[in-house]
């Protein structure tokens, strides 16, 4: 009897081993088949470029693209990660695989987005003129004929100013960083600096010796943030969650928070783009999508 005893306990301790191990088989199918654990996405942005990105006194970061980012993480259910990149070193970083998303207003040119992938705009590109609080306002660019221009050297602006020079009749004054033409705007050596219209309204709400023009340039072209091109996975996804954060306002409220000024009507910060990427460039994906918002 105690041998048919020992006979009937082994057995039931090998099917129970043998459950348990069929058990711990199943345990990472488990797992797998769950919800799998989004990992942090990594962004460079060129920080010491307001209103965009800049520092506080205590180290963070801030601005329009960092209040973006932690919209955007809300809305994926994942957390951006911003780390400080010079601007020149963010196309080179992220093609080199250091970090997985250039979080900053690089406009989006076809030269671009060739090499790049973009999510669809979320600001657009716009530019005015800086001017002297106590100054008249400017509603058109007859109203700087035979006026002093401030401009950054060899940029986008001092190609823009030029071009038009002969026919305005403008003096082009350059200088070598954007602080510095509104600082001779400032002191009165310049009656108007040239920069994008975000910047312009930056340094007018935060320095009451600047406002804003009331002429604003608008040639269509969009702030968009980049990827590389084996990521269109995660362009996609931030790409439908920029979507959401323009259907709720959130984006246009973000950039009148920082510049004091109303975003355009139609412009970038609140139009859906259709498929994924900006339209009408390289790399651009047409596949519909629904909404799935938070």
């Amino acid at each position: 009897m105690a041998e048919f005893r020992h006979m009937v306990t082994h057995a039931v301790s090998r099917r129970s081993l043998a459950a348990a191990v069929v058990a711990l088989a199943t345990v990472p199918s488990l797992i797998a088949a769950g919800p799998a654990q989004a990992r942090d996405i990594m962004a460079a942005a060129d920080v010491g470029y307001p209103p965009f990105a800049t520092t506080k006194p205590d180290g963070s970061f801030e601005g329009i693209d960092i209040d973006i980012a932690k919209a955007l993480s809300d809305e994926m259910g994942v957390t951006i990660k911003v780390i400080d990149q010079p601007w020149s070193a963010t196309i080179p970083g992220l093609k080199a695989g250091k970090f997985d998303m250039i979080l900053a207003p690089a406009t989006i040119t076809e030269e671009r987005a060739q090499s790049l992938l973009f999510a669809e705009g979320y600001g657009d590109a716009t530019f005015s003129f800086l001017l002297p609080a106590s100054g008249p306002d400017m509603t058109s660019l007859d109203d700087l004929r035979g006026k002093t221009v401030a401009t950054n050297k060899g940029n986008l602006f001092d190609r823009w100013l030029t071009e038009r020079e002969k026919q305005y009749g403008w003096t082009i004054v350059r200088f070598d960083k954007h602080s510095d033409a509104a600082a001779a705007v400032a002191a009165g050596q310049a009656d108007a600096a040239i920069m994008y219209t975000a910047s312009v309204g930056w340094l007018s709400k935060t320095k009451p010796v600047f406002k804003p023009s009331a002429y604003i340039v608008d040639n269509k072209e969009y702030f968009g943030y980049a990827f590389r091109t084996d990521q269109a996975e995660l362009r996609n996804k931030v790409d439908a969650a920029l979507e959401c954060l323009k259907k709720s306002g959130k984006i246009a409220a973000i950039f009148k928070t920082w510049t004091g000024i109303e975003p355009l009507p139609t412009g970038m910060t609140t139009t859906v783009v259709a498929g994924y990427g900006p339209e009408g460039f390289s790399n651009y994906d047409k596949t519909e999508h629904a909404g799935a918002c938070k």
